[in-house]
């Protein structure tokens, strides 16, 4: 005997059933997108902090090839993309940078004093050593 009301509550199920899983599909794939373009962003962070540390310790270096008596003047940049943050030497032997979470170290080479920020900066080099302070603008 036929059964209407059998088969109509067959494909309700069914629609159920196959629009979960279309459901479950597109929220894995939003959930995917998300966390790669996450990815990418925190990458692009880390690379920005990178940067800013490779041009101080440019910095650093060029001084150490140079004679004694060498004096610059340099200038970091109090925001990139719209974006604050923090530069710094630690004990003489690390130059720190924090940048939206990511924090890059860049190891010192020795006979380095003082200390690097943001801003306009002095670096000298007198009797081998290299001397770094920031200078009030």
């Amino acid at each position: 005997m036929f059964n209407p009301k059998k088969y109509k509550s067959q494909s309700a199920v069914e629609f159920i059933i196959l629009s979960s899983f279309m459901l479950l599909v597109i929220v894995s794939f939003f959930a995917i997108v998300g966390s790669r373009f996450l990815e990418a962003r925190d990458e692009s962070n880390r690379q920005i902090s990178q940067d800013i540390a490779e041009y101080a310790y440019n910095e650093i270096e060029l001084a150490k090839s140079m004679n004694d008596g060498y004096t610059r003047l340099f200038k970091i940049s109090k925001r990139i993309n719209g974006i604050g943050y923090s530069i710094q030497i630690i004990d003489n032997r690390e130059l720190i940078v924090n940048y939206r979470d990511q924090e890059h170290v860049q190891l010192l080479p020795i006979n380095v004093s003082g200390n690097i920020n943001t801003g306009l900066n002095e670096i000298k080099k007198t009797n081998g050593v290299i001397y770094l302070r920031n200078v009030p603008t």
